[in-house]
């Protein structure tokens, strides 16, 4: 195909950048054009927006799930279990099960009591014993502050009692519950 200069209609070669009688660039020759640039810069703005998403994602803010009895919970992969793990079966199929996990700042230990045919009235139990009923974690429960010991929060999943102890209040926000 035959191409002529859009500036003086001068026959061109091929392989021209600039024509050769008025000097005009020939369009389509040579670098990007500045759409194509553009958008190649957009591209690469967007690529490595998401290599540091995924990167942090990935690296950063990694979990784990741990099971206590039948309860699931979402802690922090930097959580290392300690290995003093609690089990105790009492009679009429009560069961109760503790584990804890510490990092380099907070311990936390999860505790699930399974009572077998009741269903847990957080509330209702809260007010028995004199607290007051909060919410926290999707459930409702109560808060309980240990003198110099951290804290707790205690709630009703069904038929089990579950309490989340941790060593600092800023904790409970490592915490997830799954069900």
């Amino acid at each position: 195909m035959v191409k002529y200069c859009k500036n003086c209609g001068q026959k061109l070669v091929d392989e021209a950048l600039f024509c050769p009688n008025c000097g005009e660039k020939v369009s389509g020759k040579g670098s990007l054009s500045s759409k194509k640039f553009l958008l190649l810069f957009l591209v690469i703005i967007v690529l490595a927006i998401l290599a540091v998403f995924l990167t942090n994602t990935l690296i950063f803010n990694q979990t784990q799930v741990v099971q206590v009895d039948n309860v699931q919970f979402e802690i922090p992969a930097d959580y290392v279990s300690q290995p003093l793990r609690t089990d105790v079966n009492v009679d009429d199929g009560v069961k109760s099960t503790s584990m804890g996990w510490s990092n380099d700042k907070y311990y936390l230990e999860i505790g699930v009591t399974r009572i077998p045919g009741t269903q847990i009235d957080s509330e209702q139990l809260a007010s028995v014993i004199g607290r007051t009923p909060s919410k926290m974690f999707g459930y409702s429960g109560y808060y309980i502050e240990y003198e110099n010991e951290g804290c707790a929060f205690v709630f009703g999943l069904e038929d089990e009692v579950c309490m989340v102890y941790v060593s600092d209040y800023d904790a409970f926000s490592d915490v997830k519950v799954i069900g």
